[in-house]
């Protein structure tokens, strides 16, 4: 709170300044929105309503003068299912019914702009990358409490930080990030539509140590939110020609948690013969990482072959992320720090007048290491951190996304298709009518399939219908 009182006062000190409030240079806008998710078993053909939330979103710019100004940004929603709903949805209403802490602020900055210079302070998202699923765009924690549904500037955690731009020359800059916030990345509390399965395995083997009379500790160990704990990132942007490139590094605390087993403890002897009780340790612990990536884009206006196609390309690679090995689907898991590399290529191209169709490929990797248990020689797997399923050290996943309109855009179609090599993965269809100029209607569908080891495929039984109407002002 005392960070919004001290940008409330630079907002109040600035209009003063100005000597009066010039209601031209005042700008807002918002909407309301209702969304109805309907989760749609194919197997059973059973249906029931998993979300009825409802949000109000408002935000307001000031310009104190051609360089200055000041913008906030808030966001509130109440989810009326966490109310009328019995069973998994009571445990989870606290967390999911509604808004939480200053979660309600999305944005609230001070703006300077210039020919050279731009400076932004205070709560903001900062977004590095331009592709369907995240590669460099790491700077900010994401909200997976409904998975990568929602559009991806809805599910950025934005942070408090000092974001700094020079253009030494035209079509050039280079962006300095400090960032002293921190927030973990959200994900659905266990019981949830979209927990993961990873959270339910660890749950289910904490139940059956505890009912053996085990304790079972876990301790959440998260970096303070103090000065010596910032990221920092850079970021340089250029041209060669019509070709758009950057170079982009950042360093700090991972808002990914994983789970570290910390150790086991004797309690006590119980019974004759004497049978151990037992103390278990685990933690949820964020790791410093270092990202190095770079990112390009080109369109070929020029008449040829490659007319009217555009390609685009992202590289990341994580020095010292951690990753899970051990045992699939068992509680026989390890986590250690390793490297990580991640990039994906896009062409895209309007192929018929409205048409417009992205192919994307990607490709995760992670360093080939092998964990050897020291007592029975077993040899370990590398894991997926959201099912502890096996993963494939080399992960090849292909997107395609359609987009066209008609009725002159009120009537806005799209299509997004991911497939993992492990025949898994998700189909969302989607479409859009304006109603009125400020109203829209919003119908679509999540189809999943796979495996439940797999990250798609572990919600294989919850596919989604999903409404919405928004009104805009």
């Amino acid at each position: 709170m005392r960070r919004i009182g001290f940008f409330i006062f630079l907002f109040i000190t600035f209009s003063f300044y100005t000597y009066s409030f010039n209601k031209d240079n005042f700008d807002y806008a918002g909407f309301f929105k209702t969304e109805l998710w309907i989760e749609n078993n194919p197997n059973s053909c059973h249906q029931e309503v998993d979300s009825f939330k409802n949000t109000f979103d408002l935000s307001v710019e000031y310009k104190f003068s051609d360089n200055w100004a000041f913008f906030i940004h808030g966001r509130y929603f109440y989810d009326v299912i966490y109310d009328i709903r019995d069973g998994r949805f009571d445990v989870n209403q606290v967390r999911m019914g509604h808004t939480q802490r200053q979660q309600y602020l999305r944005d609230c900055y001070l703006d300077y702009t210039s020919d050279t210079l731009d400076v932004r302070l205070g709560k903001q998202q900062v977004v590095w990358g331009s592709v369907d699923l995240p590669v460099l765009d790491t700077v900010m924690p994401w909200d997976m409490t409904w998975w990568l549904l929602p559009d991806l500037a809805d599910i950025r955690i934005p942070l408090w930080m000092i974001k700094v731009e020079y253009s030494p020359y035209l079509n050039s800059s280079i962006q300095f990030l400090l960032i002293p916030d921190f927030e973990a990345n959200r994900c659905a509390p266990p019981g949830d539509t979209f927990t993961f399965r990873s959270f339910d395995l660890f749950m289910d083997a904490k139940s059956i140590l505890e009912s053996q009379g085990h304790r079972v500790d876990v301790q959440v160990k998260r970096p303070g939110k103090q000065f010596s704990n910032s990221r920092i990132g850079l970021r340089w942007r250029s041209m060669i020609g019509d070709l758009e490139y950057t170079l982009n590094y950042l360093w700090g605390y991972s808002p990914q948690a994983y789970t570290y087993f910390d150790g086991v403890q004797l309690r006590e002897l119980v019974g004759f013969p004497p049978q151990p009780r037992l103390n278990f340790y685990y933690s949820r612990q964020h790791k410093i990482t270092q990202i190095i990536g770079f990112s390009f884009s080109k369109s070929f206006i020029n008449p040829g072959p490659l007319e009217g196609w555009t390609f685009k390309g992202e590289f990341a690679y994580f020095h010292n992320d951690p990753a899970n090995y051990g045992i699939p689907d068992t509680r026989s898991i390890f986590t250690e720090q390793t490297d990580k590399y991640k990039y994906v290529l896009a062409a895209e191209k309007e192929i018929i007048t409205n048409w417009t169709v992205s192919f994307q490929f990607y490709q995760f990797i992670t360093k080939d290491k092998k964990w050897i248990d020291s007592q029975t020689g077993q040899e370990y797997v590398l894991l997926n951190n959201a099912t502890y399923g096996a993963q494939d050290k080399i992960e090849n996943i292909f997107a395609l996304k359609i987009l066209t309109d008609f009725m002159h855009e009120r009537l806005k179609t799209s299509l997004l298709v991911v497939y993992q090599d492990d025949n898994e993965g998700r189909l969302v269809p989607k479409l859009e009518f304006e109603l009125k100029d400020n109203l829209w209607l919003k119908l679509g569908y999540v189809h999943f399939w796979g495996r439940p080891s797999h990250l798609n495929g572990e919600f294989r039984n919850r596919d989604q219908i999903f409404l919405e109407i928004k009104y805009t002002f």
